[in-house]
């Protein structure tokens, strides 16, 4: 008996083992949806000393913890799908039964009455049950698979989110950058311009005012330099938290990407923003969802089956011949106090809330998608009136220095051209890198943001001032 005792035991650890999760395959389910890589840790990552706008892109799609989190909720509905097709599935349980009863006296009684007494018996029940509501069930299995999708659009409407706020912070440090290279170069030119003022007024030839004037406008380019580092050294930190490493500092940004200037149909972007959009796909998908929800609880009202099959591994107890028991029965609700009636009322107000969300999210989209086109057609025309600006003002204040050797100009006229054409040049690199993201921006409101046009990017490079591929997700 000890023997088979012990093999019983080791059925049940058995059991228990094969409850372990493998959770690097759990978590693979919602990377190869994100198509990311297995995850590093910060010691393992290795940044690059060019970092492009697809790299960036990839790093945050690879290590930016938000993904990892909204890819968890992907998971668990999955599990909640499994959950809900293993009401179809019996559940087996081994339970161990050790009986022992002392102080009762058999002796008396006779020979054979004594075996219906007994004092002591070990059994090992193998107890097998199975409750189900067919149709309920089976509603409730197609309403997991629904919010599966659901959860997987919501992941990749997220995934898109993360990487356009990577775009913005990635070439927000470039315009910071682009302003200190720019602020720099000005301060330059203003201390020797302080220089030669300083000189003038000792051989005579300058006005005190004219001194001050340019240390003025020096100290004024010296607070918007010590602003504009600040804005770099703040962005870069905000970048390097969005992509998942520890700093980036002694990384180049290199800008990569190149819009294309052709002007999109507005009504063929409202078309593809309707079939891209994942967030607008979720809404659907919620839709079923709670649509086959108000199905299950309307299928609350059909009867319920429940089946029980007991049998045993190892027996003591008498009748030591008897070893299994059946037991089938249906369960027919005929009143339940209005909780099916109140689960349906529910369900159907849910259904509604979802249609809706899913009539204000379609709305919403469309606007979202006007906007963020008439944005980006705005930051083209502003591209070429600040170029035109920018070669005015650059000329303006060539001519200022000529008129001023020549006399004819004082060094006020000098310095308020120098800050116009530094105030046009500041504005018309700013304005490039904002063309640049309200194009990914107008892509996002569109749904193309994805993680395959990241790859496009990378494989345009540098070589190509228009890549055919971004091209043609503006067609």
């Amino acid at each position: 008996m000890f023997l088979k005792k012990k093999s019983v035991v080791l059925v049940m650890l058995a059991a228990g083992l094969a409850g372990c999760v493998n959770q690097k395959e759990e978590v693979m389910h919602y990377r190869k949806v994100l198509h990311m890589t297995p995850a590093r840790s910060a010691e393992q990552l290795v940044v690059p000393s060019q970092l492009t706008l697809a790299a960036a892109l990839k790093l945050a799609n690879d290590n930016n913890e938000q993904l990892a989190i909204g890819g968890e909720n992907y998971l668990q509905a999955l599990i909640a799908k499994d959950k809900a097709f293993s009401t179809f599935m019996p559940t087996v349980g081994v339970s161990a039964q050790d009986f022992q009863m002392h102080g009762f006296n058999t002796s008396a009684m006779p020979p054979g009455i004594t075996q219906f007494f007994q004092t002591h018996y070990f059994n090992v029940p193998l107890e097998t049950q199975l409750n189900v509501n067919v149709l309920k069930d089976a509603t409730a299995i197609s309403a997991a698979g629904a919010y599966v999708k659901q959860r997987k659009a919501l992941l990749l409407d997220l995934q898109s989110n993360i990487l356009l706020e990577v775009a913005q912070s990635y070439y927000q440090v470039l315009s910071d950058q682009r302003s200190v290279a720019v602020l720099r170069q000005t301060l330059r030119v203003q201390q020797a311009n302080v220089r030669s003022q300083i000189n003038k007024e000792k051989a005579g030839v300058a006005l005190r005012l004219s001194v001050l004037q340019s240390q003025a406008d020096e100290a004024s380019t010296r607070v918007q330099l010590t602003q504009a580092e600040s804005n770099v050294d703040k962005g870069r930190a905000t970048l390097a938290f969005l992509i998942g490493v520890p700093t980036l500092n002694g990384t180049q940004l290199i800008n990569q990407f190149n819009p294309p200037h052709k002007i999109p149909n507005l009504a063929r972007l409202d078309r593809i923003a309707l079939v891209k959009r994942q967030d607008l796909l979720a809404a659907d998908d919620a839709v079923v969802t709670s649509e086959k929800n108000v199905s299950a609880a309307i299928d609350e009202y059909f009867p319920s089956v429940s089946i029980n099959f007991n049998t045993f591994l190892y027996k003591e107890q008498f009748p030591s011949d008897s070893w299994w028991s059946g037991l089938f029965s249906a369960n027919f609700p005929i009143f339940e106090g209005g909780m099916i009636y109140q689960n349906i009322r529910t369900a159907y107000s849910q259904m509604r809330q979802a249609m809706l969300q899913r009539q204000l999210l379609a709305r919403q989209i469309m606007e979202q998608v006007r906007i963020a086109r008439t944005d980006w057609l705005t930051s083209v025309r502003l591209v070429a009136n600040l170029k035109t600006e920018l070669r005015s003002a650059q000329a303006a204040y060539h001519q200022a220095q000529h008129s001023y050797s020549a006399g004819v100009a004082t060094n006020l006229d000098v310095i308020t051209a120098q800050d116009r054409a530094l105030s046009a040049q500041l504005a018309y690199e700013q304005a490039r890198y904002n063309e640049r993201v309200r194009m990914l921006n107008l892509l996002r409101q569109t749904g193309r943001f994805t993680y395959p046009m990241i790859a496009q990017l990378a494989a345009a490079g540098d070589n190509h001032p228009a890549p055919q591929a971004v091209k043609k997700k503006m067609d």
